[in-house]
């Protein structure tokens, strides 16, 4: 008796150390996905210089599935789905994993992996304001302001872009397909939310993930069948497939668990690092350009995402 008293003893002061040690393992392991994502940028980037644009999508789609679907039925029993829910599901996982990763891949080609990065970090404050419209949810003023900071970076940013290029200025048109798609991906935010009280988030991405799959392998088929495999480099094809096993499959399983485990506020603060890391990264391994109006631009942004999430 007295042994056990002691051990009791032992484990209670212990408590509040075991949790602060859990959520320091929780935080680093969100620091791993920052800095997959932020990466990812660069690696998507020179993956698509050598790999049509809708094939590199398909590809990487098709590994994150695969990634996916291995870690979802080893450790967890398929919740049937409604027949109900379909139609919903589906039309999430279009937007998502296809109408969204169409545009990101192809803003992404047209503009340099830092902006991209910037731009759809705006997303948190477009999931906000598409909330308060789809979700009649009330938003406070400094979301207000923060967008409206934001915004003034976008334009910065944007402006560096078209500084730099000649007579069609691809990189702005690229700068706005890049922010249509944080709209876009902050669509599906929503179209998920009522989801995910059915479902759990690793299920959820799963469906998805595999809409996507089959809808750009879908649309890469065309180029798909002119293209000579052969000749692309090896160094292509592991760029697709580590940015589908690592960013897609991995990234957003760890993200889940720190959603889990310190709550979506707390661990989406995490995201605000990831276009300062990817510029930081773009800059030293794509040798981009970057102006100064464009690191003025990202910062203001970035303070304008981190304001309204105060």
């Amino acid at each position: 008796m007295n042994s056990a008293s002691s051990a009791s003893q032992r484990e209670v002061p212990a408590a509040p150390e075991e949790q602060t040690s859990t959520e320091g393992r929780v935080e680093l392991l969100l620091v791993v996905v920052i800095l997959i994502w932020a990466a990812n940028y660069p690696v998507a980037k020179y993956g698509i210089a050598g790999l049509n644009v809708f094939v590199f999508n398909a590809i990487r789609y098709v590994i994150a599935g695969l990634f996916l679907a291995g870690v979802y039925f080893a450790r967890s029993p398929w919740t049937r789905v409604h027949r109900g829910d379909w139609p919903a599901l589906l039309r999430a996982g279009i937007v998502a994993n296809v109408i969204y990763q169409v545009a990101f891949i192809i803003g992404l080609s047209m503009t340099t992996a830092g902006n991209t990065a910037v731009l759809l970090a705006t997303s948190p404050l477009w999931t906000v304001f598409l909330s308060a419209r789809m979700h009649k949810e009330r938003v406070r003023a400094e979301v207000w302001i923060g967008m409206a900071i934001s915004l003034a970076g976008i334009v910065m940013i944007i402006l560096g872009s078209g500084k730099k290029f000649e007579i069609g200025w691809t990189a702005l048109i690229g700068d706005l397909i890049c922010l249509s798609s944080a709209f876009l991906w902050s669509l599906n935010t929503n179209l998920q939310k009522p989801l995910l009280v059915r479902y759990s988030p690793a299920q959820l991405s799963l469906i998805m993930v595999g809409v996507g799959a089959v809808g750009l392998s879908l649309i890469a088929v065309p180029p798909s069948s002119t293209m000579s495999w052969g000749s692309v480099h090896w160094t292509y094809y592991v760029a697709a497939l580590v940015s589908g096993a690592a960013s897609i499959g991995l990234g957003n399983l760890l993200w889940s668990y720190g959603v889990k485990r310190l709550g979506p506020s707390r661990t989406g603060n995490f995201g605000n690092l990831v276009p300062v890391l990817a510029f930081v990264i773009s800059y030293f391994t794509l040798h981009e350009e970057v102006l100064t109006i464009q690191i003025v631009g990202a910062a203001v942004t970035l303070l304008g995402v981190w304001y309204a999430r105060q």
